[in-house]
């Protein structure tokens, strides 16, 4: 069943990354110097887009086209969260980073991610390792 939903989400994520390419509202870009995690899926370091598409703007689309990597996830939204820059949040356990917030000064993408069970994983290990929990690492968009 499991195997199922995969696949059935992966065709999903095609026809929906078709459409957005040419309904792309909002894109900014951004050069993350660190492997990271995204819905589970990682991601290595690099040169990314970052969109929303103006159909579905809760979904969140990361891509770096030198690469040939991509991932989405579904987001909530988080109008409120603009301090006027335009940043990547990375939550930061130990040695592994994992995307949480998108926020743009235009709040265009204000969101948040939720938390993936490896994030949830990495922070228990962390926790018992009696290191430094939860430390934000920012990284400017252009």
């Amino acid at each position: 069943m499991k195997n199922l939903t995969a696949v059935a989400l992966f065709v999903a994520a095609g026809f929906v990354t078709a459409g957005s390419a040419l309904a792309q509202d909002h894109k900014v870009t951004a050069t993350i110097p660190f492997n990271f995690t995204v819905n589970g899926n990682s991601l290595p370091a690099g040169s990314y887009t970052v969109g929303s598409d103006i159909n579905s703007p809760r979904i969140l689309t990361l891509s770096d086209r030198a690469k040939g990597v991509s991932a989405m996830v579904i987001t909530v939204a988080d109008a409120d969260a603009s301090d006027g820059g335009n940043k990547l949040v990375f939550h930061r356990y130990g040695n592994q980073y994992f995307l949480s917030e998108v926020r743009t000064a235009n709040a265009s993408m204000n969101c948040h991610l939720p938390t993936s069970k490896q994030e949830k994983n990495a922070r228990a290990q962390t926790q018992e390792a009696s290191l430094r929990v939860n430390h934000d690492v920012l990284i400017a968009l252009k």
